[in-house]
C-alpha cells in the first residue's frame, strides 16, 4: 500500500530498502490512480479560481494597503499562478476524486471558489479555499511561500481539511463520523486526519518523492504542532485503502483508545456540594486564552501552564515553548504578550513565532470556543475517557465575510 512505502521512509536505510521492494509492486497495482481513470465529475464539486479578488486581499491586511496597492498585488499573483493553475487544470479532479475515495466521505458541495492571493495570515485555508503564492505576512514580516511540489502538497492539504468539514454540512449521512472526538477542529484532531489524508492522495497524484520531500521540509515541520502524535499513532497504524478509507477508520477507532486519550482535554463534570472545583494551579478558571507565561533569565517569555480545554492547547501550544513574536512584532512583556494575542482574536486570528526546543515554529490562535459551560463544569481524572466537551470549528468563514469578486 502506499502509505506504508511513506512510512518505510522513517525506518532504517536497509529494513526500509526490503519492505519498499517487497510493497512497491503491490502498491503501485492497488492504489495507482491511473488504475481507476474514470472520474464520475458528478459526485465532486466545480472549483473556480479566483486570482483577482482585491476585496478579499484588502479585507486581510486593512492598515498595511492602506499605503500599499492591493490591486498591484492581485496582479503579481496573476503573472505567478500559471504553474499552481497548470496543476489544477491538469490534476484538480483527480484530487477531488481521490480525496472523497480515500475519506470515505462525500462531496456535498456543489462548487466553491479557490482564492489565489498574494499574502495571507498562515500557509492556508481550506474554507473559504485559499492559497497565498507571496508568503505569509504578519506586522511587517513576510516568510516566504514554498513552491513546486510543496505548493502542490499545500494544495491537497488544504483541500483535504475541506473535505472532512463535509461531516460538519446538513446531508451528511455518517453521523458517526461527525460527532467522533477525533473530529473535533483542532491541530491535534482534525488537522493531523487531513495530514494523513492529504499525504496518501498526494502521494497518488505527485509521487512518493515529491510527498516525502513535502512532509519532511522544515516548512511543513514548521506548520505541523501535531506532527509527535501523528507519526506515532496515525502514520504507523492507520493504512488507507478504498476498501478501508479514513471514515472506516474514525468509526471504528474507540472513544477510550490511546490516539483519543492522546489528543483529548481532561473530562469535564458537572459541581456537586460535595466535590471542590479543581483548576490548574496559577491560571483563572475564566478566560479565553487558557495559559499563562513567565520570564526567564534570559528575559524570553516561556509557556508554563496550559488548561488543555482552552484555546491555547487547542491550537497547539506547549509548556516549555518560547513566544517571539506576536503576528510579526516582538513581545517583551506578558501584557504586551496578552494585549495582541487578545487584539488579534477579535479579527481572524493571532499568529505565534515560537521557539520549541531550539527550533522555530509557528502557532495560529485562532477564534474557537473550547468549552462554553466553565461556570457549570470542573476538572476531573483525565483517565476517564467517556465524554468529550464540545468543541465549535474554527473555520474563517466564522470570523471573515468574503467581499464579491473583484
Amino acid at each position: 500500500m502506499k502509505q506504508t512505502s511513506l512510512y518505510s521512509r522513517f525506518v532504517s536505510p536497509i529494513a526500509a530498502a526490503l519492505l519498499l521492494a517487497t510493497l512497491v509492486v503491490s502498491s503501485v497495482v492497488a492504489q495507482d490512480p491511473y488504475d481507476d481513470p474514470v472520474i464520475n465529475y458528478s459526485d465532486i464539486p466545480t472549483v473556480t479560481i479566483l486570482d483577482n479578488n482585491v476585496s478579499l486581499q484588502s479585507a486581510l491586511y486593512q492598515d498595511y494597503y492602506r499605503s500599499h496597492s492591493a490591486a498591484a498585488d492581485l496582479r503579481w499573483v496573476q503573472e505567478n499562478d500559471s504553474a499552481i493553475v497548470d496543476f489544477w487544470v491538469q490534476k484538480g479532479s483527480l484530487v477531488l476524486h481521490l480525496l472523497s475515495r480515500n475519506a470515505g466521505i462525500e462531496w456535498l458541495e456543489s462548487e466553491f471558489d479557490f482564492y489565489l492571493l498574494r499574502f495571507f495570515q498562515t500557509e492556508g485555508s481550506g474554507d473559504p479555499l485559499i492559497i497565498p503564492l507571496g508568503g505569509t505576512r504578519q506586522g511587517g514580516l513576510t516568510e516566504a511561500a514554498c513552491y513546486g511540489a510543496r505548493m502542490q502538497f499545500n494544495v491537497i492539504y488544504q483541500l483535504a481539511r475541506r473535505m472532512l468539514a463535509q461531516s460538519d454540512r446538513p446531508g451528511n449521512r455518517n453521523q458517526a463520523i461527525a460527532s467522533h472526538p477525533l473530529m473535533r477542529p483542532g491541530a491535534y484532531r482534525r488537522d493531523n486526519l487531513a495530514m494523513l489524508l492529504a499525504l496518501v492522495t498526494a502521494e497518488q497524484v505527485i509521487g512518493l518523492d515529491s510527498t516525502f520531500d513535502a512532509y519532511q521540509s522544515a516548512y511543513w515541520k514548521n506548520r505541523h504542532p501535531g506532527r509527535e502524535v501523528f507519526e506515532e499513532y496515525l502514520l504507523k497504524e492507520w493504512i488507507l485503502t478504498p476498501e478501508r478509507p479514513l471514515a472506516t477508520w474514525i468509526a471504528q477507532e474507540p472513544y477510550s483508545s490511546r490516539l483519543v486519550a492522546a489528543t483529548r482535554p481532561p473530562r469535564l463534570a458537572r459541581l456537586s456540594e460535595s466535590i471542590t472545583r479543581q483548576r490548574v494551579e496559577g491560571l483563572p478558571i475564566k478566560g479565553r486564552l487558557g495559559f499563562s507565561v513567565r520570564i526567564d533569565d534570559r528575559n524570553r517569555l516561556v509557556v508554563d501552564k496550559l488548561d488543555m480545554n482552552r484555546l491555547a492547547f487547542a491550537s497547539g501550544l506547549q509548556e516549555g515553548d518560547i513566544i517571539r513574536q506576536v503576528d510579526g512584532a516582538r513581545v517583551a512583556t506578558q501584557k504586551q504578550l496578552i494585549e495582541r494575542i487578545l487584539e488579534a482574536l477579535d479579527g481572524i486570528g493571532a499568529t505565534l513565532s515560537i521557539q520549541r526546543e531550539g527550533q522555530p515554529m509557528t502557532v495560529i490562535l485562532r477564534p474557537v470556543e473550547v468549552s462554553p459551560l466553565d461556570e457549570e463544569y470542573f476538572w476531573e481524572d483525565p483517565q476517564d475517557f467517556l465524554y468529550d466537551p464540545p468543541v465549535v470549528g474554527d473555520s474563517l468563514r466564522d470570523t471573515i465575510a468574503l467581499p464579491p469578486n473583484q
